[in-house]
């Protein structure tokens, strides 16, 4: 797992969540097969917070899959993997908004080189938008979350050389192409440009 510096998890600063992750591990086995309880009290205290507001923190992670409620009352808790990766995490800088910037430029020289070379791939890239942290204020970026449309490659004049992707194939050979530029891209595909989240900033758009 990997936490980017100067952004939020769960309210807490990622040195603050790691090292607290650390301070819940130390109480429990150390082997990762072992099923690992943990009280609430004892949340409450390593987090360091108060009372209040650890029960948020708490809250938000059973909501996202870190902590698995094991009692009714919610006093005692399962750690998942994710959790244990919490305390295992790498933390790193931040994209700078002016990266960004050169890395959409990438995407949509990628996207158009793609398009014109691509020609097993049963598909083509219609758009890119770029939504979410991008269309924030935000001048250091946790993440890149683009969006993704496609449409069907118009057939080919002359044979191909090998098979043509299968319909799976083709969007996941295009998922990949992107997700590789970058760990910070996240990427999203969707049907039309009107499923895709607004606000959102167009990156490319392929010729008709």
């Amino acid at each position: 797992m990997t936490l980017v510096a100067k952004h939020l998890y769960f309210g807490l600063d990622p040195l603050k969540l790691r090292d607290a992750a650390n301070r819940v591990l130390e109480r429990v086995p150390e082997e990762p097969t072992a099923h690992a309880t943990v009280r609430l009290g004892a949340l409450v205290e390593d987090l360091r917070l108060s009372a209040e507001a650890s029960q948020t923190v708490v809250g938000q992670m059973v909501a996202d899959g870190i902590l698995e409620p094991v009692t009714r009352d919610g006093d005692e808790f399962a750690l998942t993997d994710r959790f244990r990766a919490i305390a295992r995490a790498r933390i790193i800088d931040p994209l700078p908004r002016g990266d960004a910037q050169m890395l959409l430029r990438h995407c949509a020289e990628l996207a158009a080189r793609f398009n014109r070379t691509a020609a097993r791939n049963r598909y083509e890239i219609e758009s890119i938008v770029a939504y979410g942290a991008w269309m924030s204020r935000q001048v250091d970026l946790a993440d890149l979350t683009i969006g993704i449309t496609g449409r069907h490659r118009a057939p080919v004049q002359r044979p191909l050389i090998g098979r043509a992707t299968a319909q799976t194939e083709g969007t996941d050979e295009i998922r990949a192409l992107f997700e590789r530029q970058s760990s910070f891209l996240v990427v999203k595909l969707y049907k039309r440009m009107t499923d895709i989240p607004r606000p959102f900033s167009v990156v490319f758009r392929a010729d008709d």
